[in-house]
């Protein structure tokens, strides 16, 4: 099994535009839900919808399956085929703040008497 292309994942979604919905699926091993999409016309357009936004991660999945054999979970966001946004991420090389740094450099606006 070789490694996909998410280009062409791309191109074989938008065969959906012209009533061939479910290639894309068919191609990144999906093939029981492949063959739902085209019967169904992409679950009637709205799971066709929704596989623009999932259609990176199907392709990096289906990769990953390839190399090990075993599913791995990105933890990126996939926007579109191209554009990957990470929520939450720290930067490498830089240490999270803990709420107890946090807490001893906020200087203290009440003080009591």
């Amino acid at each position: 099994m070789g490694r996909k292309s998410g280009f062409l994942a791309f191109i074989l979604w938008g065969c959906g535009l012209f009533l061939l919905c479910g290639l894309h699926r068919i191609y990144v091993g999906r093939f029981w839900t492949g063959l739902l999409w085209f019967f169904t016309l992409g679950l009637c357009g709205i799971g066709q919808l929704i596989d623009l936004f999932r259609l990176g991660d199907m392709v990096r999945v289906a990769n990953s399956e390839g190399a090990g054999g075993v599913r791995h979970l990105s933890s990126a966001n996939t926007v579109a085929p191209v554009f990957n946004v990470t929520i939450n991420a720290v930067p490498a090389g830089v240490m999270p703040t803990t709420s107890e740094q946090i807490g001893a450099s906020t200087p203290q606006l009440l003080s009591r008497r």
